[in-house]
């Protein structure tokens, strides 16, 4: 997690007939993304030809880049201009989680309305993220599901992680006597398929139902714990804190809408 990022400006457009600019070069990332209509985006380089965009879809362009866009119907949109936070792809990422994508963009509306240079813009940065977890999520998933079909015992591998998380002595080992594969084999193709090692596979997981518990319910840390196969409270919070820069009791405050 960056803790680097920096909120440039945030505009919702309300309805539009057209762009204001047909197109614009920006010092920082941008995230341009339609809540109703569609319009067609180009980069200006060679051979880069229209693709369209609804909502759903985040077109990113990196900084530097020229972005030409024009509505294909009555538009309204969200522009987002940030520094840091990685490195991102660009183009446009469909996002299939809707329900979450809209709920965020909600939320950012409102924070523009009530007078949004009078407040936090780390309220702002918080939702944004919530944007970019979603983007970086569809492009783990589209990688995974690309890799899982060129080696499906891996799939099997993941699937045993998810399904036992709540072991705290998960072991390679144990995995890969299972799979009848060495360990050395395992954590080898598993990388290919998955970017990371089994271990860092489970942990990523295992951080993943954490959030959801201290965002969804009321459960303490040990119980949180003890379902995300943590041995207690503590190590849990070590862990936590380690891999997401913030204590769990702070993700709860500040991720609770």
């Amino acid at each position: 997690m960056d803790t680097d990022m920096e909120l440039i400006r945030y505009h919702f457009s309300g309805f539009r007939e057209q762009f204001t600019l047909p197109e614009d070069m920006y010092e920082g990332w941008v995230i341009l993304s339609a809540q109703s209509g569609r319009f067609a985006f180009r980069f200006d380089e060679e051979g880069a030809t229209w693709e369209e965009a609804e909502f759903g879809d985040l077109v990113i362009c990196p900084p530097g880049k020229r972005l030409q866009r024009k509505t294909l119907e009555k538009l309204s949109f969200h522009f987002i201009e940030w520094r840091g936070d990685g490195h991102w792809l660009p183009g446009k990422m469909s996002i299939h989680d809707v329900g979450r994508l809209g709920s965020t963009y909600a939320y950012l509306r409102e924070w523009q309305e009530q007078h949004a240079e009078e407040r936090s813009k780390q309220e702002a940065v918080h939702l944004i993220r919530d944007l970019l977890y979603l983007a970086r999520r569809e492009t783990e998933k589209a990688r995974q599901r690309k890799n899982e079909k060129a080696d499906p015992l891996m799939r099997q591998a993941a699937a045993y992680i998810e399904q036992h998380l709540g072991m705290n002595d998960l072991s390679l080992q144990a995995l890969a006597l299972k799979l009848g594969v060495a360990d050395s084999q395992l954590t080898r193709r598993f990388r290919a398929a998955y970017g990371m090692t089994p271990i860092r596979y489970a942990t990523a997981v295992r951080l993943a139902k954490a959030r959801r518990l201290l965002v969804d319910t009321e459960d303490t840390l040990d119980i949180i714990a003890e379902q995300c196969g943590y041995q207690n409270a503590f190590y849990f919070s070590r862990v936590f804190t380690q891999h997401m820069q913030t204590s769990p009791s702070a993700y709860r405050r500040a991720y609770r809408v």
